[in-house]
C-alpha cells in the first residue's frame, strides 16, 4: 500500500466531495422546525383568552393567603425590661433583645480575652490590643456615621460585619492563647 505522508496543509487535496449529500437532511430539519413553530401559535391564541382570568384568580388567592398568614402571626405586645410595648413598637423589640444578647456575649468574651491577654508575652499583647483597638475605633466611627444617617443600609451592613469581625477576633484570641491575630 502506497501511503503518502502529508507534511504541510497545502499538500492536502483541495476538492474532495462529501461521501453523501447532506442537504436533504438539513432541509427536512428546517421544515420540521417551521411546522413545530407554527403549531404553538395556534394553541397560544386559545390560551391567551384565559390568561387574564387565571392571573386574577391567582392574585386573589395569594392576597387571601397573605391575609390569613398575617392574621395568624400578628405579634402581641411584648415586655422588655419591665416596659410594655405598644403595637407600633413591637417590631423594634426583637432587635433590642438581639442587641442585649450580643452585648452580654461580647462582655463575657471580653472578660475571657482580658484574662488571656494577661498571660501573653508583651509584644503579642501589644499587637492584639492594637488590633482590637482598631476594630473598636472603626465600630465607633460607623456608629457615629449611623447617628447622622440612620437609614443608610450600607453603613448598617458595615456595622454588622465589623461587629462580627470583632467577635471573630475576640474568639480567636480567647481560643488561641499565644497565636497572633
Amino acid at each position: 500500500m502506497n501511503v503518502r505522508r502529508v507534511i504541510r496543509l497545502d499538500q492536502l487535496a483541495q476538492n474532495v466531495p462529501p461521501a453523501r449529500d447532506l442537504w436533504p437532511a438539513i432541509a427536512q430539519a428546517i421544515e420540521a422546525d417551521r411546522a413545530e413553530a407554527a403549531a404553538p401559535m395556534q394553541s397560544a391564541r386559545a390560551r391567551s383568552r384565559w390568561l387574564p382570568a387565571i392571573g386574577m384568580a391567582a392574585a386573589v388567592g395569594l392576597v387571601t393567603m397573605g391575609v390569613f398568614i398575617g392574621r395568624a402571626i400578628t405579634p402581641t405586645a411584648q415586655t422588655v425590661a419591665g416596659t410594655e410595648a405598644t403595637h407600633g413598637e413591637v417590631n423594634l423589640m426583637p432587635a433590642a433583645l438581639r442587641d442585649a444578647n450580643y452585648r452580654k456575649q461580647r462582655d463575657a468574651l471580653l472578660l475571657e480575652v482580658n484574662n488571656r491577654l494577661k498571660t501573653m508575652p508583651a509584644d503579642e499583647r501589644e499587637k492584639v490590643a492594637a488590633s482590637l483597638a482598631t476594630l473598636r475605633r472603626s465600630i465607633g466611627e460607623i456608629e457615629a456615621a449611623l447617628g447622622r444617617d440612620p437609614a443608610n443600609a450600607l453603613l448598617q451592613e458595615l456595622l454588622v460585619s465589623s461587629c462580627q469581625e470583632e467577635m471573630r477576633a475576640l474568639t480567636a484570641v480567647r481560643d488561641s492563647g499565644s497565636q497572633e491575630i
